[in-house]
């Protein structure tokens, strides 16, 4: 599609303007000229023939040549009338006739020539003398200079738009790829590039600049998520030695203070596994394992039953959670990562607003959860979704800030879109599934 502001449009229309004028302005001069060049002859012819009269001494042998003249004359081309001391030669209707330019039916000819004549009048001395050059030459121009505009000035400009149509759909195709490559890299989808062929243009070199930062990119993003998933696993396994040997010292007979400490220690042990879990499966989950089991998932079912599973938690903080469901749409995906997802998007709202109410909805393929807690900045949102975000500076509240980075990690995954927005109070968070099931899925990721 060619947007009307797309600058190759504009610099291609400019340009054809400025052709067309040009061309226009040369071709307007030309004619002009011709044209001021073919009246002055035809002025100069019949005054050539006055003058010839003049220069005649005697009456009579004036009269016989002023009758050669009109004898020979084609009307189309010239006409003349003289009163040589009272004999009339050449038509009678060309008497009295104004210098300037005449047509047939002013004469009483309406066969004559439909480019009209110049008509020159002159004193003989003991006469008078009217002479029509005929303006068929500028009719002739007049005719050469439309075939000139027919078949060379619309050609050429049309021939020109053609050029520059393609020209600028070649462009605008090339921009179009680049827009959308960009468009794809800053929602997140590092593996998108403009893709070969790079022609040697500037756009050409954009466009393979622009593919060499995406790789870079990608590579680089990879490589940071390779390193958090090493070091999330490496450390992952010593802290379970430590949790095991932990449950083994408190099977011992400790004292009550000590038990205590190693109460809480075990609680600390164990949120950091969940932690380390959690950024290796977030880690695996941009990584595109998982698609491998998606089947078709009953959406309604599932949103029932983690409300189900979920209401006893929320009533037991004094809040409530309903669930409402509207014309489920049938989605692929895994039914085990999707419930992941309900449940952290309800301990997250639980979490955030306890004792408020908790809206848990299907609409469609659009699944909603609501609360009225405090909710999040429209500024900060985007970066809620990211891993180990948290919107309170000091950390003071519990959690680990990866609650709604692993619900963006399975949406990713299953080619879903995800928006936070303002409930009014509170937060609302909509997950929209894919329309027929998922089909777009396999679009969105590493392949």
């Amino acid at each position: 599609m060619i947007r009307p502001r797309s600058t190759p449009l504009r610099l291609t229309a400019a340009l054809i303007v400025v052709f067309a004028g040009f061309l226009a302005v040369g071709l307007g001069t030309a004619y002009l000229v011709m044209r001021q060049t073919l009246s002055a002859d035809i002025a100069a012819r019949a005054d050539q023939i006055i003058t010839e009269l003049r220069s005649i001494p005697e009456t009579e042998e004036r009269a016989e040549r002023a009758a050669e003249i009109a004898g020979s004359a084609d009307p189309h081309m010239m006409m003349l009338h003289a009163s040589i001391d009272g004999q009339q030669i050449g038509p009678l209707s060309l008497t009295g006739l104004a210098d300037g330019v005449v047509y047939g039916d002013e004469i009483g000819f309406r066969w004559a020539s439909e480019h009209g004549y110049l008509a020159r009048s002159a004193d003989l001395g003991a006469g008078r003398v009217t002479v029509l050059i005929g303006r068929r030459s500028l009719g002739e121009l007049n005719e050469t200079f439309l075939a000139i505009l027919g078949f060379s000035f619309l050609p050429a400009l049309l021939l020109t738009s053609a050029i520059g149509w393609i020209a600028v759909r070649r462009t605008g195709a090339r921009v179009e790829t680049i827009r959308g490559t960009l468009q794809a890299l800053t929602e997140g989808h590092l593996s998108a590039r403009v893709g070969a062929p790079h022609p040697d243009t500037d756009l050409g070199d954009i466009s393979r600049d622009l593919d060499r930062m995406a790789a870079a990119q990608e590579a680089a993003t990879e490589a940071l998520r390779q390193i958090g998933s090493d070091i999330a696993h490496d450390l992952k396994t010593p802290i379970q030695r430590v949790a095991v040997r932990l449950e083994r010292l408190a099977q011992a007979d400790l004292d009550e203070a000590v038990r205590d400490e190693l109460g809480a220690v075990q609680a600390e042990t164990r949120q950091i596994i969940g932690t380390f879990q959690s950024l290796l499966q977030i880690a695996q989950l941009e990584g595109g394992q998982g698609r491998d089991s998606f089947g078709p998932v009953d959406l309604g079912q599932l949103a029932r039953d983690m409300a189900e599973i979920y209401e006893p938690a929320v009533e037991e903080n004094g809040g409530t959670l309903s669930c409402r469901v509207e014309a489920p749409l049938p989605v692929t995906g895994d039914r085990h990562l999707l419930s992941r997802l309900i449940a952290n998007l309800v301990e997250n709202a639980l979490r955030h607003a306890p004792g408020g109410p908790i809206c848990l909805t299907l609409n469609g393929s659009t699944l909603r959860v609501a609360d009225a807690g405090p909710g999040i900045p429209a500024d900060r949102r985007e970066d809620v979704l990211r891993r180990l975000v948290r919107l309170e500076a000091s950390r003071s509240t519990p959690g680990s800030g990866l609650g709604l980075a692993m619900v963006k990690a399975i949406a990713d995954l299953h080619g879903a879109r995800l928006d936070l927005g303002d409930a009014g109070p509170g937060l609302i968070v909509s997950v929209s599934f894919p329309a027929g099931g998922g089909q777009s899925v396999a679009k969105i990721g590493k392949p």
